[in-house]
């Protein structure tokens, strides 16, 4: 099945295609230490590359800049987004703009979705799972990840947080059968995510623009040592998540579903 753009301003791709536009954000080569959350998310984007058949056709929905778009080369990969929500992203690569509960797409077109981190952002999700439903293949699967932990972000499109619970009663109501969810981490691993936040307090030096700070630029000394203390916490904390054993406090979740 070929696509077209139908949007003006969209960029139609094909397997073949790198980036046409520039991605502002590309976390896909963030470590660990740096961002948890993201780690993980790449992590199972890679393993849902490693598990889609070659000319497969796979929808990434919810793609934003389509930054996981360079590990589906294999794939006839074709991306949707309503294309609002982070003012830094650029949307230009998107092959459709359009919301998640309405999709332009024919019944039982895709042999598989990508919805990463999307779900908190959609104001009507249950609509939006019932929609990826219609427009995978019987027998396709929905590889999704949505958080458990996350500061408000994308504002005001930040509308939930979920549990294992939640994801589960969202997919059985679309229709969805074989539902696995996996978490993300266990507690130590939440507790490593969101303790940078701590570096918040501190104010701005102004080093980077060029127009120094006094207060940012005389607590530098003190800012370092925290920082330092952080990565040490995040390192100690990543360790030790091995003891969680029940992981039921985690960052988020993963979730395969199948139609």
């Amino acid at each position: 099945m070929i696509f077209h753009n139908k949007t003006a301003g969209a960029a139609a791709g094909t397997p073949e295609d790198t980036f046409s536009i520039p991605v502002n954000e590309d976390f896909t080569n963030m470590s660990k230490i740096r961002d948890i959350g993201r780690w993980h998310v790449t992590n199972f984007v890679k393993f849902v590359s490693e598990s889609v058949s070659p000319g497969a056709i796979i929808l990434d929905a919810g793609a934003g800049e389509c930054a996981y778009k360079r590990y589906f080369s294999h794939c006839e990969y074709v991306s949707v987004d309503l294309a609002i929500g982070e003012d830094r992203w650029n949307y230009n690569n998107l092959n459709y703009i359009a919301p998640l509960d309405n999709l332009p797409f024919d019944d039982a077109s895709f042999d598989a979705i990508l919805n990463t981190q999307v779900l908190e952002h959609l104001e009507y999700p249950r609509l939006a799972v019932k929609e990826l439903f219609r427009v995978l293949k019987p027998g396709g699967k929905l590889f999704l990840t949505a958080p458990m932990a996350h500061e408000e972000h994308q504002v005001p499109y930040d509308f939930f947080r979920y549990t294992s619970y939640g994801l589960k009663s969202i997919c059985d109501q679309a229709g969805f059968s074989e539902i696995i969810i996996t978490p993300m981490g266990g507690m130590f691993t939440r507790w490593a995510y969101e303790i940078p936040r701590i570096m918040s307090l501190f104010p701005s030096a102004g080093i980077k623009k060029g127009k120094i700070k006094f207060k940012g630029f005389v607590l530098l000394p003190l800012r370092l040592v925290c920082f330092l203390a952080v990565r040490l916490t995040q390192m100690v904390f990543l360790w030790i998540d091995q003891l969680d054993k029940e992981k039921k406090f985690p960052f988020g979740w993963s979730l395969i579903a199948q139609k």
